[in-house]
């Protein structure tokens, strides 16, 4: 797992990889602030030894990579997606096959509209077309996000700000707790492995440049939000294409990901009963595993 550090125009993006590079390329985006290391590492190992070369890498403002102040220097999900070209560049992948969760997956499908020639195929996991929408849906305004977030994820979500606002929290396990208290409602119905959810934040805790930085979030949802809904040109995508979604997805709701399906052309689904949105537990990491593989396999 050596680590690199890519140069994206003035920033620098950590990044690490598994496997031989001669193998296929699977590049793995990861949501919103989140980091890299939020791909487990038995998924990143299970495709390595299944032959693909897996490259997995840091947000701007997330774990490793460059802070910048967003005021100053703003941008979107399109640029963000340049930095997943530059990461490509770094490990010499004139094509890979992309894999973007949540906010990632809104990434993997501007790759595959603004940088065909990049991809060569995408697995799009618990994401929607109309990502960009949730962020008003999230505060309960009118969106064209629909369905919305559930009604009692919401509730959660409300709650968990306010005790925060109440009582900030201060030492390194009220930080990990504080992550850990908004993510595990998003779990499902299935028995995840939550300890496991916490395990990876403590290691994006420890790991991070800037531990606990208070605007990750604000600038991952401004980032989503400056770009729209993409079912128009999605119409005439020419990507293999394959959509994972949580039957109880609780923030991104499953018919997102149904949408998602029937509007690229070709695109197959695979909707996992009792998965939600994170903390998936071993028996679903290999499902996704075995279904990556099956994609990477054809291109």
């Amino acid at each position: 797992m050596p680590e690199k550090a890519v140069r994206a125009g003035e920033l620098q993006l950590w990044a690490e990889d598994f496997g031989n590079p001669v193998d296929p390329a699977v590049l793995l985006i990861v949501g919103a602030d989140a980091q890299s290391v939020g791909w487990p590492d038995s998924l990143c190992h299970g495709l390595a030894t299944s032959g693909r070369h897996v490259i997995r890498y840091d947000h701007r403002n997330t774990g490793k990579s460059t802070l910048i102040d967003y005021d100053k220097s703003p941008y979107d999900c399109h640029d963000l997606a340049r930095d997943a070209v530059a990461v490509l560049d770094a490990y010499g992948a004139d094509a890979a096959h992309i894999v973007g969760a949540s906010m990632g997956g809104l990434i993997a499908q501007l790759l595959g509209l603004d940088h065909r020639d990049r991809v060569r195929s995408l697995t799009l996991c618990s994401t929607s077309s109309a990502l960009a929408g949730v962020v008003s849906a999230l505060s309960g305004e009118a969106s064209f996000f629909s369905p919305p977030p559930h009604a009692a994820y919401l509730a959660h979500a409300a709650r968990v700000s306010a005790e925060l606002t109440a009582a900030p929290p201060a030492t390194r396990d009220e930080l990990i707790e504080a992550r850990f208290s908004a993510y595990a409602p998003l779990a499902g119905r299935t028995e995840y492995d939550l300890e496991g959810c916490r395990a990876i934040l403590t290691r994006e805790y420890d790991r991070a440049t800037n531990p606990w930085h208070p605007d990750a979030s604000r600038l991952a949802i401004a980032a989503t939000a400056a770009v729209g809904d993409l079912a128009p040109r999605l119409r005439t995508l020419d990507v293999p294409t394959l959509v994972i979604h949580g039957a109880d997805d609780p923030i991104i709701p499953v018919e997102h990901g149904r949408a998602l399906a029937e509007t690229i052309p070709g695109a197959a689904g695979l909707f996992i009963d009792g998965y939600g949105h994170v903390c998936a537990n071993a028996a679903v990491i290999e499902q996704l595993r075995a279904a990556i593989v099956d994609i990477t396999s054809g291109s």
